[in-house]
């Protein structure tokens, strides 16, 4: 709830009797946060059987219904859509995601008021809904809304965490590979230990050379292993060079890049 800032996208799911059937939920509208969480100790103007001496509230702006609405129960009904969102599920579902695993389908994650659109799971909406990124954006989205700010950093974060996944899973992989190289970067030559003395001593950081991000996903899997030849010992400057671009560079290539600066 202290998260949204002014400005930021909000799509509304809203459970409803729908067309006079029993209610269920459907995406039906988008708004913008107009003021950040504050705590309020007045009641709210139709609190219903809700009360409480207090509450959290976030002020909204512009709602607009959308021209068409999605049951989100719906995309377990399209392969496409079920696979694209499942991409993000599997192995690791982000925090504060509106969907969770149901056996081999999808559901809306139960008991959260407010969860977080990545980037990627906002396409899969648009298309659901048949609508241009326009339809979502309304008249006057500020440039740095949800749209352009937060699904960008959670989708990076995403991808560090499935990798530091993986490395967790095999912990002594890693340390081999830092031991037999000295701990100095096979790119730069850098060595922590020889720059910050005992505070660097047996650091540096191990990459995988065919990143698990970049996996098919169907290869992700717990008999999953890798050797010594596959990954390389890299300073933390080096591990970012080697994934500013997608696919990552390969260690040779950025050998050859630095070298060439020198």
């Amino acid at each position: 709830m202290w998260e949204p800032e002014a400005g930021d996208l909000v799509l509304h799911f809203y459970r409803h009797a729908w067309d006079g059937r029993p209610s269920y939920t459907q995406l039906c509208g988008f708004s913008f946060v107009h003021h950040p969480c504050q705590e309020v100790t007045l009641a709210p103007p139709s609190p219903g059987r809700w009360v409480a001496p207090a509450y959290y509230r976030v002020d909204l702006t512009q709602y607009q219904p959308l021209p068409t609405r999605l049951n989100p129960e719906d995309l377990n009904k399209h392969p496409d859509y079920l696979a694209r969102v499942r991409q993000e599920l599997v192995p690791n579902r982000p925090p504060r995601y509106p969907f969770s695993s149901y056996g081999p389908l999808i559901r809306v994650t139960q008991g959260q008021y407010l969860t977080r659109c990545t980037a990627h799971l906002y396409q899969v909406l648009q298309d659901a809904l048949g609508v241009e990124r326009t339809a979502l954006d309304g008249p006057s989205l500020p440039a740095t809304t949800t749209t352009t700010r937060r699904p960008t950093e959670y989708q990076e974060g995403q991808r560090k965490l499935r990798e530091a996944y993986f490395f967790t899973r095999n912990p002594r992989l890693a340390a081999e590979a830092k031991r037999l190289h000295h701990y100095t970067c096979e790119v730069c030559g850098f060595n922590f230990e020889q720059h910050y003395g005992a505070l660097g001593q047996d650091f540096a950081e191990c990459h995988h050379k065919n990143p698990l991000a970049e996996r098919p996903e169907e290869l992700w899997a717990q008999g999953l292993t890798t050797s010594l030849d596959e990954v390389a010992v890299v300073c933390a400057n080096c591990h970012r060079m080697l994934h500013r671009q997608r696919p990552a560079l390969s260690v040779e290539a950025l050998r050859a890049q630095w070298l060439a600066t020198y």
